[in-house]
């Protein structure tokens, strides 16, 4: 290979990686690598790809290259090349749809009756698990089929005999085949909340269990059964909780042994011994438990960072001036954002969803972990945006499986979580 057509090509092709548009980190928690690092594998590897490119230009002849598309979907070998040591250009995210076409659906801006609802989860062939909301005085999910327009309630008089809904419904999931749902009202005059499952075909509704005073409104799913926690009396970072469980199966609900201490950590089957509280001296340590091995796994809050929440997988908090701030479960490796806002861990913690505030605006963000894709989506302006907008829509489960994109009375779009690669 001709030495100077190399070296100029290497040349190149160096600079026009440092000066690329940045899609993602390969993990949010990555901090930011040394340059020398970085250059000396380019380096290699860019001289390998000028063999090839000298090798194919001498057996190429009049072939037309096409344009790019408007969004392309970046090469994995590519990403993985120079992004682990970059942050994703969070004002200027290609959509969801221009990345993950598959996990984007668009349905009816209304059911069939000229209600809104909410996707609480994608269930193939063109159902959809859905919700009506808070408030809105439903007793159970249902499932909506686009393909034939109908929709298919879920509870049975069993559920809605004798009880007067509250908040109503708070959350709904799909469980291993079937629906499991949180409600919230009074049944013969006594206030609470229960836990009902039914087939996605709309047979019979069961009773799992119900509620005391004290339980949050949400729950995470524990292979074949559901966890939430229970609140006692106590301050803001130090409250007695507990995590409780029933079987899907049947059977009564139950104290998950050695859970004193411990609440959610919105990605299950793990909990953690942190409340989100509004005290001034939140933890800097701790422990994440999964329930269904036993697995441990310890966290610490880097020394520079604040405020620091931990799933199973990374960990998220504030660093100067509030700014959003990542770091990996050892405290090791934080990264800073140059922006305000929130994020948190979805899909068992391989994706970060949320939103930040840049300068145009604020953003809601899906951010791959494991690719370093990032894709966003503008949100109206005002606190006044409307609920389905949330990224749990309009219900109080924190670890959603489904997020809304945009909604209209004529078309909703959401966007499934799980579908997300």
């Amino acid at each position: 290979m001709n030495s100077d057509l190399e070296e100029r090509l290497t040349s190149t092709l160096a600079r026009a990686a440092d000066a690329a548009p940045v899609l993602g980190g390969a993990d949010p928690v990555a901090a930011v690598r040394a340059r020398q690092r970085r250059r000396r594998r380019r380096r290699a590897t860019l001289a390998s790809a000028c063999a090839v490119v000298v090798a194919a230009v001498s057996g190429v002849t009049a072939t037309q290259v096409a344009g790019p598309s408007p969004a392309p979907k970046p090469d994995p070998a590519v990403v993985y090349g120079f992004a682990p040591d970059r942050i994703p250009d969070f004002a200027n995210l290609p959509e969801p749809e221009q990345l993950w076409p598959d996990a984007v659906h668009k349905l009816p801006g209304r059911l069939p009756d000229g209600s809104q609802y909410a996707v609480a989860a994608v269930l193939g062939d063109g159902r959809y698990l859905v919700t009506g909301g808070l408030w809105k005085g439903d007793t159970a999910p249902s499932v909506f089929d686009t393909r034939a327009g109908t929709v298919t309630e879920l509870g049975t008089p069993t559920v809605s005999d004798g009880f007067v809904p509250g908040l109503g419904l708070l959350m709904a999931r799909e469980v291993n085949g079937q629906a499991v749902w949180f409600l919230e009202g009074s049944r013969n005059n006594r206030s609470g909340r229960e836990i009902w499952a039914a087939p996605l075909d709309g047979g019979p509704a069961r009773h799992l269990a119900d509620l005391p005073d004290g339980v949050a409104p949400r729950f995470s799913v524990a292979g074949n059964a559901i966890i939430w926690d229970q609140q006692g009396p106590g301050n803001a970072e130090t409250p007695p909780n507990s995590v409780h469980t029933v079987s899907l199966d049947g059977g009564p609900a139950k104290l998950v042994p050695g859970s004193q201490g411990f609440d959610l950590t919105n990605i299950g089957p793990w909990i953690k011994n942190q409340h989100r509280g509004t005290g001034t001296d939140p933890r800097t340590a701790g422990e994440l438990r999964n329930v269904v091995t036993g697995e441990r796994r310890p966290w610490k809050a880097a020394p520079s960072l604040q405020y620091v929440f931990c799933g199973p997988t990374w960990c998220a908090g504030k660093g100067s001036g509030g700014a959003v701030a990542l770091q990996s479960l050892d405290g090791s490796d934080p990264v800073v954002l140059p922006h305000s806002g929130d994020l948190a861990q979805a899909a068992g913690g391989r994706l970060a969803v949320g939103y930040l505030d840049v300068a145009n605006g604020r953003v809601r963000v899906v951010w791959d972990r494991t690719t370093g894709w990032a894709a966003g989506i503008r949100l109206p302006r005002g606190s006044d945006a409307p609920a389905r907008y949330r990224p749990n829509g309009d219900s109080s489960d924190y670890e959603p499986e489904v997020i809304p994109l945009s909604a209209t009375d004529e078309q909703l779009v959401v966007l499934d979580l799980r579908a997300v690669n």
